[in-house]
């Protein structure tokens, strides 16, 4: 059978409730002190998210901002290009209603123009000829 434990080695039931005791102080301590880290991992890790939050955003502003400040620029190309086009296409639109209605073109105007610019020199020119001769 089981030898009997010298009476030095036992331990007595005092000792055993104070051990207890311990162990229970100290485990709530424990929980405690857990409970507390985690309400200060839980806080941090928010406070991370809401910072990551507003993070991405801002990037995703910036983002949106260069989308539509590239947009605005080819909508740019694109009115010019077409105001071009338009405007490239007004022009031989006149220039053919203009030669089929038989009108004269600015060239022909001031070739005109510096066809009679000449003949009335020539005739102040034979004007003061004939004021001499008389």
């Amino acid at each position: 059978m089981a030898e009997a434990m010298p009476r030095s080695a036992r331990i007595s039931l005092k000792d055993v409730r104070a051990s207890v005791k311990r162990m229970q102080t100290e485990g709530e301590r424990l929980v405690g002190r857990i409970r507390r880290d985690a309400q200060t991992l839980i806080s941090r890790t928010r406070r991370e998210a809401v910072t990551d939050l507003l993070g991405d955003a801002r990037k995703f502003e910036q983002a949106i901002r260069k989308r539509a400040e590239k947009t605005i620029q080819d909508i740019e190309g694109r009115r010019a290009r077409i105001i071009a086009s338009l405007e490239e296409q007004a022009s031989r639109l006149v220039e053919t209603v203009v030669k089929r209605l038989n009108l004269v073109t600015e060239d022909e105007v001031k070739d005109l123009r510096k066809r009679i610019a000449h003949l009335e020199r020539r005739l102040d020119q034979l004007a003061a000829g004939k004021e001499k001769a008389a």
